[in-house]
């Protein structure tokens, strides 16, 4: 009974390290800041892990494509709109979420051109290890109007002072895991502000 107890009172400290709240250096947070707000432009809907849906693969990798590669990205005939490629989803859900749609329903898609979308971005508030890679980040969600354009890894002061008007439109926690280099979301929720 005494080896048990001992065991569990080392174990309880551990428990807690492992899921601790990590101090966020500068550039660190700056890249998570970026990571998330891929996710709320796109308009990413909540989701557990191991369900998100091919559908949902599919319109983040269109959104991502026309939101963050619109002028490289194929012009239709009248100008009006882009053409994305099957390929070019996969690229970018490979890249935030490691996988691909399972089957494509076409291979290219179109897409109306933007103009005039409001700016939506994310900063991450905190990142606690979970073990094996996983982390688990909460954070806020930044809408401005259609023309604004605020520093994203910017305070509500700074965006204040510079005449920005910055709404919190939304907060989301995360389970991502690293790779390497990078992150990849595998888990999603969102909640709006009202």
């Amino acid at each position: 009974m005494k080896k048990i107890l001992t065991i569990l009172l080392l174990a309880i400290p551990l428990l807690a390290l492992a899921q601790s709240e990590m101090k966020l250096e500068a550039v660190q947070k700056k890249k998570l800041n970026t990571f998330f707000s891929n996710f709320s432009e796109a308009d990413l809907k909540s989701f557990k892990q191991n369900s998100l849906s091919d559908a949902a693969l599919l319109e983040f990798g269109l959104s991502h494509n026309l939101i963050n590669r619109e002028k490289s990205l194929k012009k239709s005939k009248d100008g009006s709109s882009v053409i994305i490629t099957s390929e070019q989803v996969d690229t970018a859900t490979i890249k935030y979420f490691g996988k691909t749609v399972a089957q494509h329903p076409n291979k290219t898609y179109t897409r109306p051109m933007a103009s005039g979308e409001a700016y939506t971005f994310s900063q991450i508030s905190s990142l606690a290890e979970l073990g094996g890679n996983a982390f688990l980040a909460k954070g806020m969600i930044f809408t401005t109007g259609s023309g604004g354009t605020p520093n994203p890894h910017g305070t509500p002061q700074e965006w204040k002072k510079k005449g920005e008007e910055v709404e919190q439109t939304g907060s989301f926690t995360a389970k991502i895991k690293a790779e390497g280099e990078r992150y990849i979301l595998i888990e999603y929720a969102v909640v709006a502000v009202k």
